[in-house]
């Protein structure tokens, strides 16, 4: 008897939790909060709409499918009904005709005008284009803000324009291989103070470089 009384009230509080947070007035959204751009956007949420209904992970996926979007997260808050949505936007880090490219290779239409100054890429096709960022980001820091343009070639040899002190420098770099080599190298040799004036520094072949 006191085991189907206990399931009895199991069963009712089940029930009564159902309703209030599927299809009572409580619960219900209040608000609804979008940060993290300057976009507007549709949350497609209702004021009013039951708190319960709301699927975070499936609201958050709709604002991922846009190609400047990095990730979304929507929570809901229980007390005052809020739902919150935080946008983090794709930072573009080079351009490649119409297309930036942020720094893990997505590419996305430009929307309004860069923060930054944008390395340009020129190469065959968007797929070198992206090549050729995964490469360059991982360069150092100085070197990276300093970079200005990077051409890919038909042989998948790259070259580098680079602003050196207010000088313009091109690095050629040849293909994606022993960077770790040839980045000692071309800071050795730019270190030297008879190369304080040369335009061109070849670091293709590490081990024989050429300065111009």
């Amino acid at each position: 008897m006191n085991r189907r009384l206990g399931l009895l009230i199991f069963a009712l509080v089940l029930i009564s939790s159902t309703y209030i947070l599927g299809w009572s007035t409580f619960f219900t959204v209040s608000s609804v909060e979008i940060t993290g751009t300057k976009t507007q956007l549709s949350s497609g949420i209702s004021i009013g709409a039951k708190l319960a209904r709301i699927e975070p992970r499936a609201i958050a996926a709709q604002f991922e499918d846009l190609d400047w979007v990095a990730d979304a997260k929507v929570s809901r808050n229980w007390i005052n009904g809020k739902v919150a949505i935080e946008i983090t936007e794709r930072t573009p880090v080079a351009i490649f005709n119409n297309t930036v490219i942020d720094s893990t290779g997505n590419s996305f239409e430009l929307r309004g005008a860069p923060s930054t100054q944008l390395v340009q890429i020129q190469a065959s096709d968007l797929v070198a284009a992206k090549k050729a960022v995964t490469f360059f980001s991982s360069l150092p820091a100085d070197l990276k803000s300093a970079l200005m343009v990077v051409k890919v070639r038909d042989s998948g040899s790259l070259v580098l324009e680079v602003n050196n002190g207010g000088k313009n420098l091109e690095i050629r770099w040849g293909d994606d291989s022993d960077n770790q080599l040839k980045l000692k190298v071309y800071e050795a040799l730019i270190a030297l103070p008879e190369n304080a004036m040369i335009k061109r520094v070849d670091v293709s072949a590490p081990h024989a470089p050429i300065v111009k």
